[in-house]
């Protein structure tokens, strides 16, 4: 605030601090034209490529100048800041997996922090409190571990479905309350039993925030931090969204955690795990290794990484099945042979159920939720092939490209889950996605659990549900038209269709399915 008021007070401190910027940037700029830098568009004095590069849904943009250099590793230059695309999985292995301790940093994100995020381990900078961080998590999620979250998985999946039974018509808000019970329950031990609870409110909100805020690390004020403390009339839109929308990130926080320690009794939980241990170490007398906020934005990184991925995952999936009625019934033909019409699938189904792990990765496929993911940012000078990536570069993977390279995926833009069946089989034998889980130090701790959680619910609702196209009032199919948001996070906006149980049947297994005991 002290400095917000200096400037406020003094414009012409102001205007020094951005001369001096601008000088810094042109001494750049002279200095990276004398480097052997990946390919990349021409830039503008000063500006750099500001306001060459989109900021609304850059994945695209960088696939085709990507294409139009042919290179995999493309260079810009923001205000004389490098930015390095990596639009290849070979490219983003190389630099992100095999040289992870160069790649381990992230940049600051001005906007995020604007938005109210704190010690989240997505965001934070390389250094000892990310690596608890992380330590903390990836304890929670790894492969060998997730298996102790089946019950909730199962129970919630139920839920789901009596939800898409009992009210159709709304059936993005039982999606979004199932995807916010297994983050709560998960991190939190937080029970959810309806759709309109606060806690389901809350997750909406940030999952606006995040799809609709920008890109990290890719607005001005990323690059030009003293802009947060200009008059809001010079506000661009995303710094506005930011102020705007801070309340959701602040919310998602707050609320969850003291949710917690207001319940009796408390069912353990990540959040649980970690007020013990900080409980435990002052009761021996010691300083606490865990602050409040780092409890807070660990709980923060599983409620928003795990509710709003998936929900948005999901919504892929029910998207996909609208448009595709041939995927779904070969998928039901395969569900009724392996697991009958008498009961719901579970994960012992899961090794006889093959093409509804290919539906699941073509889901990721088709749209990786976080197409440009979050930047890392390079410690020191690197040498890539005949290209030279300066130190404290922002290095992006772009998703969507890798998921949808014409070399490796035949009709790219086409859901097609039978590309990954052998080639004895029938298929193409083409391999799973890399990238939607982002790459080295830095890759989604969650991915099993994430992967897990998605295949048990299009396992559940292709055994029992239908998944049709909605009609209007004269019986004329209402085909969706896809349209994603833009963001950190994407995801398909709202579209019309109808869910509705295979037969009675079905209905009677979904009513008579015995929820597991939390």
């Amino acid at each position: 605030m002290a400095v917000a008021q200096l400037l406020s007070d003094n414009p012409l401190v102001l205007y020094t601090i951005i001369i001096l910027f601008l000088l810094v940037v042109v001494a750049y700029q002279r200095k990276a034209q004398h480097s052997s830098l990946p390919p990349g568009p021409p830039g503008e004095p000063i500006l750099g490529h500001l306001r060459i590069i989109p900021t609304d849904n850059p994945e695209y943009y960088y696939m085709r100048v990507s294409r139009e250099y042919g290179s995999d590793i493309l260079s810009f230059n923001v205000l004389g800041q490098s930015v390095i695309v990596l639009n290849s999985v070979q490219a983003a292995t190389d630099l992100l997996d095999k040289r992870g301790a160069n790649y381990c940093d992230r940049p600051r994100f001005v906007l995020f922090e604007i938005m109210g995020w704190h010690k989240t381990l997505t965001f934070l900078r390389w250094g000892p409190s990310f690596r608890m961080h992380r330590r903390i998590l990836q304890k929670n999620f790894q492969k060998s571990n997730i298996g102790r979250y089946r019950y909730l998985q199962e129970r919630e999946t139920i839920v789901l479905l009596r939800g898409i039974m009992d009210r159709p018509a709304v059936w993005e808000t039982v999606l979004r309350r199932f995807s916010t019970a297994i983050a709560l329950g998960v991190g939190f031990g937080i029970k959810i039993e309806t759709d309109n609870e606060p806690l389901v409110q809350v997750a909406a909100d940030a999952s606006y925030a995040l799809g609709h805020g920008g890109a990290p690390a890719g607005t001005p004020v990323d690059f030009f931090p003293l802009m947060r403390f200009l008059p809001g009339f010079l506000h661009d839109r995303s710094l506005r969204f930011a102020n705007h929308w801070r309340f959701a990130i602040v919310n998602l926080r707050n609320e969850p955690y003291e949710t917690i320690l207001a319940s009796k009794p408390r069912v353990q939980s990540l959040v649980q795990d970690m007020l013990d241990q900080q409980q435990s170490q002052v009761t021996q007398g010691q300083a606490p290794e865990i602050s409040e906020e780092d409890i807070k934005g660990a709980g923060a990184a599983v409620f928003a990484a795990g509710q709003d991925t998936t929900w948005s995952t999901l919504v892929v999936f029910i998207l996909n099945m609208v448009l595709h009625p041939e995927v779904q019934s070969k998928a039901q033909r395969d569900l009724d042979k392996v697991v009958g019409r008498d009961r719901l699938p579970t994960f012992d189904d899961r090794p006889n159920l093959p093409y509804i792990d290919f539906i699941v990765q073509e889901t990721f496929r088709w749209c990786p939720v976080s197409p440009m993911g979050v930047p890392h940012r390079s410690l020191k000078d690197d040498v890539y092939g005949a290209f030279f990536i300066p130190a404290g570069s922002f290095v992006y993977a772009n998703a969507r490209a890798m998921t949808h390279d014409e070399r490796i995926y035949k009709n790219p833009n086409e859901f097609e889950p039978d590309r990954y069946a052998p080639l004895e089989g029938g298929g193409r034998g083409e391999p799973f996605p890399r990238g939607q889980f982002g790459f080295g130090r830095r890759i989604c701790i969650g991915k099993h659990f994430a992967e897990a959680t998605v295949w048990i619910v299009v396992a559940v609702m292709l055994s029992t549900m239908s998944i049709e196209t909605e009609k209007d009032a004269n019986g004329t199919e209402l085909l969706p038209v896809v349209e994603l948001t833009n963001g950190l996070t994407s995801h398909p906006k709202s579209f019309p269709c109808r869910i509705r149980p295979r037969d009675e049947k079905s209905a009677t297994v979904v009513r008579d399915a015995q929820l597991s005991s939390i």
